[in-house]
């Protein structure tokens, strides 16, 4: 169990520093590490993400990659939707079925 959890976390850490490090050349990148970058970015936590803005050196690289690529970094409002109206679908229904009869 721990050796999952450490990979896990490993991997994670790699992540973000490949991140970081793709992020200090941007956007001195070729077309793969690009893509690696949107890819590498989208896995990020929010913290890992926080973390970087708030680092002096790669604030104004993470602002320029933002301005360049937010079509691609944006989350796309279909899942988001679906996470929200079927949960509110279900309980409707599980009221109406207990308040009804």
């Amino acid at each position: 169990m721990s050796a999952q959890f450490y990979s896990a976390f490993r991997n994670d850490a790699q992540r973000s520093f490949d991140t970081e490090r793709l992020l200090v050349r941007y956007p001195r990148l070729d077309e793969r590490e690009l893509a690696r970058l949107i890819e590498n970015f989208l896995s990020l936590s929010p913290v890992d993400r926080a973390v970087m803005a708030a680092d002096a050196q790669l604030s104004d690289q993470l602002a320029l990659f933002y301005h360049d690529h937010r079509r691609a970094l944006e989350m796309p409002l279909t899942p988001l939707l679906l996470l929200l109206i079927v949960p509110l679908i279900t309980a409707s229904a599980v009221l109406l079925w207990l308040f009804d009869g």
